[in-house]
């Protein structure tokens, strides 16, 4: 790693990160999990009758073998589960401790608690222990406990124990929405045991974290639909379990996520689709979160409205037509302390045609820190320009991202945007894109300044389902859709692996543009 990138890595970290991960690599050598419980277990909450609200989830577990499905790959397991195996990577250790299937409405509670007795046989978890998971076992745990009027000593035991290392080492290290993540748990967490030192740093987090990480037109700032909807799926449940708590009433809180989850709502509802399906930017994968249809009926039955916002703090913009709809990017990497979700895509786009995904973002596949997740945060995986084979902005390490590409919007009004980004000023260019769009018809247009001989090539990504036919030189035909390709000296049809799923790639293709100092792709319905 040259220092250069290391620099430009680490200048955008917060004093507050630094803080935490010297503080946090000292206070953990003399933290002792609790020998007892402060609390008496009595105090764990008891719901009557009130059931959470039920979701349409897939299932990842068969108890009759042990067999646990994540990230489309399966794993049988004997008798006991190792809960570190590692072997498909870190996200399907982790997703094996999230404990999701015990919302399962399939399995039976029965089978649902021998996991969690299983959980109990290991004294030590090396994933299970860490706080982003903890988080959301926590609340799935807690889910089912009170629904099943389940009070088992040993079960809120170890509870207990996982929200006081919880409460005690909270991902402020890291920030975004893995400390989020922490506050919603919390806040579950001391609802249910009734504890107010795990309701003060819940109510600390979540008031700071939605002021902070939900932009002002409603957006997550990590800019990822799919996070987007995981938090808003989180910000729901917790007002979900106000709505029926008697312990820590404060209205100011309440009131707080209620008006949050109205704005991310109104944001989901502009960025999304006609169809309820969104643009995978950022780090994204279908089958992840939960379906925009679900989020919008659980909040209806909160009795939460919103309308759809205008798309402008997180540089997404959505122009369309009765016939096309299209989303693009002309916002810059945010947060810039926590850009481990973004991807080197500065003035990427996406096309559908009458509800038909045609050109897309190719998404993602893996979380593991290789080559394929590098391919797939670089510029050449998204619908925009590449010089000299060089990202916009430097992304590596699986999470990491050095110097980043500044995008300005040029001109802009509801027909019509113009932008331009620094990324490849060390090769002497900026790449400014005109997006300018008709009833039947889009117009991009791509102006190199400073070209001097540079490998310039434009990128266009079609879904596996789109059939490409060129007619000339500069002019195909995607199904019905004609693309007219001027100012490029050359143009080929290369093939790509589109992401549809983790761990999950279908063969697809695409348009590989070879340009000097200007070229316009012309779209005709």
């Amino acid at each position: 790693m040259s220092a250069p990138r290391l620099y430009h890595t680490l200048r955008y970290l917060k004093l507050q990160q630094w803080f935490y991960r010297i503080w946090y690599k000292l206070k953990n050598r003399f933290y002792q999990y609790p020998s007892q419980l402060s609390i008496p277990l009595s105090q764990a909450m008891v719901f009557g009758e009130h059931q959470f609200y039920k979701f349409n989830i897939d299932s990842c577990y068969q108890p009759a073998d042990n067999t646990f499905t994540f990230l489309n790959i399966s794993h049988k397991f004997g008798n006991e589960i190792d809960w570190d195996l590692e072997k498909y990577g870190k996200l399907w250790a982790y997703n094996l401790n999230y404990f999701a299937w015990l919302n399962d409405e399939n399995l039976s509670a029965e089978s649902k608690l021998r996991s969690i007795h299983n959980y109990l046989l290991e004294r030590h978890h090396a994933n299970g222990s860490s706080a982003y998971p903890t988080s959301l076992r926590g609340i799935n745990w807690i889910k089912f406990l009170v629904q099943n009027n389940i009070k088992e000593e040993a079960i809120l035991s170890q509870l207990y124990k996982d929200y006081d290392r919880l409460s005690a080492f909270p991902e402020y290290h890291l920030l975004g929405n893995h400390l989020l993540e922490n506050g919603f748990s919390l806040f579950f967490a001391a609802h249910y045991f009734n504890d107010k030192d795990l309701y003060e740093p819940a109510h600390h987090i979540l008031e700071e974290e939605l002021r902070v990480q939900i932009l002002a037109d409603g957006a997550h700032y990590e800019l990822s639909p799919m996070y987007h909807c995981i938090i808003l799926q989180r910000l729901l449940e917790c007002i979900e379990l106000y709505t029926f708590s008697d312990r820590f009433r404060n209205k100011e809180l309440h009131a707080q996520m209620h008006a949050t989850a109205s704005k991310m709502l109104g944001w989901l509802q502009a960025f999304c689709f006609k169809d309820g399906s969104y643009a995978m930017m950022g780090d994204a994968a279908p089958g992840i979160a939960l379906p925009t249809k679900e989020l919008y009926a659980y909040a209806r039955h909160l009795g939460i409205n919103w309308v759809k916002t205008r798309l402008k703090d997180c540089g997404y913009r959505k122009m369309a037509s009765d016939n096309y709809e299209l989303v693009l990017d002309v916002g810059n990497i945010i947060p810039t302390y926590q850009p481990g979700h973004a991807h080197a895509d500065a003035l990427t786009y996406c096309l559908n045609v009458k509800g038909r995904p045609v050109i897309v973002d190719t998404g993602i596949s893996t979380y593991d820190k290789n080559s394929r997740r590098l391919e797939e945060r670089g510029t050449e995986a998204h619908n925009t320009i590449s010089v000299n084979g060089q990202n916009s902005s430097d992304v590596w390490g699986g999470f990491r991202v050095g110097k980043r590409a500044t995008v300005t919007i040029n001109k802009e009004d509801s027909q019509q945007i113009t932008a331009s980004h620094n990324g490849y000023k060390n090769l002497g260019i900026i790449h400014e894109r005109s997006f300018a769009c008709g009833e039947n018809s889009i117009r991009i247009a791509d102006r190199i300044q400073g070209y001097a001989e540079q490998q310039v090539y434009s990128y266009i990504h079609f879904h596996p389902s789109c059939k490409v036919e060129q007619i000339s030189p500069f002019s195909y035909m995607i199904d019905n859709i004609k693309i007219n390709i001027s100012g490029g000296t050359g143009a080929a049809v290369v093939n790509y692996l589109y992401c549809s799923g983790y761990n999950k790639t279908e063969p697809a293709p695409g348009l590989r543009i070879h340009i000097e100092r200007n070229i316009v792709v012309s779209i005709e319905l």
